[in-house]
């Protein structure tokens, strides 16, 4: 018997056949193959499951015969995969050649499939190599998927938890406290003299400081609390069992004094200071978005004045979310009634060959009075709002009207309109849809309804009644900002989704990330085999550009190719756009 001793790995094999001679002759062939192997056999599918069950159990690849003393093999496949590894191969290994039982055996969840009267050293060998190579894949995409959802769920300077993750653990805390009392403190911290520091010694230095604070702040915390960089120089806390105004000045006191002690750069002694918001709950309630907004007020008070931490009042809770968003929101809706908000259109296009294949909508509101506000502000104050449900018909009615002359002359393009979570769970909200775009006179596999994927996942049965409800008219639904939350791969699988939206921070890196350019490669992979277009948002270069379509990625959007354009000037730019394509016509 010879092995190749310089194979980097045995391979721990487990045979399961009832026939004493074939599980010889199969465990024969493979200690004849270029592999190590270690053999362990099992004459029945009791003794399997005890040798699958058994603890510190490790098997790479399993030989599985169907027709057993004690039962139908294929029936040990679910634990397998369940009990020993879900990336386990299975090798059916059968009398029965018969394609259709191959084909179910593949379809249960196995690997390969030989059968016996074949059988030979050298298809053993090559069996095993395929099954390796499956088994390697398929790690691989676990470990890119796992390092996805670390790198969706956590900044990438500082790999704290970013807002996404913060809130959703805010969420937990909220509802733990209305259940049991449980007292917890929001703190929002925000640096001081940050931006001297960026802006005479460069983003570099500004980053060593990030970095510094974030570690001085989670090296004195404790492990069930949590903290978050939320954005720029802005950090965000959830501290457990601080039940008092004391308490919270005088924790949150210590950790101001932490940031503040000196920090060391290139020679130079940098000095920083932060100022502090503290929001209490239960005593001011237990909304995550109101307890975080009035940390927030909270810490720009505390900008404003002398303490470095100002703990959040009633009086100052309430005016912020008594007095501005009303007024805001009414303001608004005056706003629609009159026909004064817009929608901008951005256009998407095939890579390739430049074919204009879309366009997504995006509100803009200009503010007769008062300060300016963004479209991300307008959209999550709306958001959670009695006003949700009449924006959304609004804008479907707006868009809609719209997009009638423009496909007329384009042809064959898409519409994007973004909607909330929140406004599926509104009865009727399907056929509402479905009855504006069929008095729109629009082909409805042209409407797309773009969601965000963390709400793919907060009521998967619900969403997925949504979707299928949506096909049933023949309107797709896309999944936006993908990578952004907390989805895995398997996700795609489970729901019958239109398209694909790669987030814009993905391609921001796209060129000098390999993880990126690898995260891209894989859905491709996957969307190509679900057959589900993949989209690119936030394409800004050529280069990008070309980088996209060599992996495969054909279709994308971004200020490389055209910005958010108002309406008067969409059908100019389109135009435009075709007369710089070759052999490209406006009614192309």
């Amino acid at each position: 018997m010879e092995f190749l001793h310089n194979s980097p790995t045995d391979i721990h094999a487990l045979i399961v056949d009832d026939d004493d001679v074939d599980r010889e002759r199969l465990t024969r062939m493979l200690h004849h193959g270029p592999r190590r192997i270690s053999v362990v056999e099992a004459a029945s599918r009791a003794e399997a499951l005890q040798l699958i069950r058994r603890p510190a159990t490790h098997f790479d690849i399993v030989f599985l015969d169907f027709g057993l003393t004690d039962g139908d093999g294929r029936d040990l496949v679910p634990a397998i995969h369940q009990e020993l590894d879900p990336d386990c191969p299975i090798v059916a290994v059968t009398g029965n050649g018969d394609e259709q039982i191959a084909a179910a055996a593949i379809k249960s969840g196995m690997t390969e499939f030989l059968t016996k009267k074949a059988l030979s050293a050298e298809k053993v060998a090559a069996s095993v190599e395929e099954c390796m190579a499956w088994r390697k894949y398929r790690q691989d995409l676990r470990r890119a998927e796992a390092e996805l959802t670390h790198r969706s769920m956590h900044d990438p300077l500082t790999d704290l938890p970013n807002r996404s993750l913060f809130f959703d653990r805010l969420e937990q805390h909220c509802a733990r406290a209305r259940r049991s009392g449980d007292p917890v403190a929001v703190v929002m911290i925000d640096l001081d003299r940050f931006k001297e520091v960026n802006d005479s010694l460069g983003h570099a230095a500004g980053d060593m400081v990030l970095g510094m604070v974030a570690r001085r702040l989670r090296a004195n915390l404790r492990e069930v609390d949590t903290i978050a960089r939320l954005g720029g120089d802005e950090f965000a806390l959830i501290l457990q069992n601080i039940a008092t105004h004391e308490a919270a000045l005088q924790i949150v006191g210590k950790l101001i004094k932490l940031v503040e002690q000196p920090i060391l750069h290139d020679q130079r002694v940098l000095y920083v200071g932060a100022s502090a918001g503290v929001a209490l709950c239960p005593q001011l309630g237990y909304a995550p978005t109101a307890l975080l907004s009035a940390a927030d007020a909270a810490m720009y008070d505390a900008k404003r004045g002398i303490d470095k931490v100002v703990v959040a009042t009633d009086t100052l809770a309430l005016g912020l979310t008594a007095i501005d968003r009303p007024v805001l929101l009414e303001e608004f809706e005056a706003a629609m009634a009159a026909n004064e908000v817009d929608w901008h259109w951005q256009p998407k296009i095939d890579m390739r060959d430049g074919r204009i294949t879309g366009f997504e909508t995006l509100v803009r509101w200009n503010r007769a009075k008062g300060e300016p506000i963004s479209p991300e502000h307008l959209v999550r104050t709306v958001e959670q709002s009695p006003l949700l449900e009449t924006f959304t018909y609004h804008c479907l009615d707006r868009v809609l009207a719209e997009f009638a002359p423009i496909r007329s002359a384009v042809g064959d393009v898409t519409l994007a309109v973004n909607i909330s979570p929140r406004v599926l769970e509104r009865p009727g909200f399907v056929e509402r849809v479905a009855e504006k775009v069929r008095l729109n006179g629009i082909d409805p596999r042209s409407v797309t309804l773009e969601l965000t994927e963390t709400a793919l996942i907060n009521n998967p049965a619900q969403t997925r009644r949504v979707i299928e409800s949506l096909l049933a008219h023949h309107i797709q639904l896309s999944i936006d900002d993908f990578g952004a939350g907390f989805t895995s791969f398997g996700y795609l699988r489970e729901f019958p989704v239109g398209e694909i939206k790669i987030d814009r921070s993905f391609i921001a890196r796209f060129s000098e990330s390999r993880f990126d350019q690898s995260l891209v490669s894989s859905l491709v992979v996957l969307c190509e085999s679900l057959g589900i277009p993949l989209v690119a948002e936030g394409v800004e270069t050529l280069e990008t550009r070309q980088r996209l379509v060599a992996l495969g990625c054909h279709y994308g959007q971004g200020y490389g190719i055209c910005p958010p354009i108002p309406y008067a000037q969409v059908m100019p730019w389109i135009a435009k756009w075709y007369v710089s394509l070759p052999g490209k016509t406006l009614s192309a």
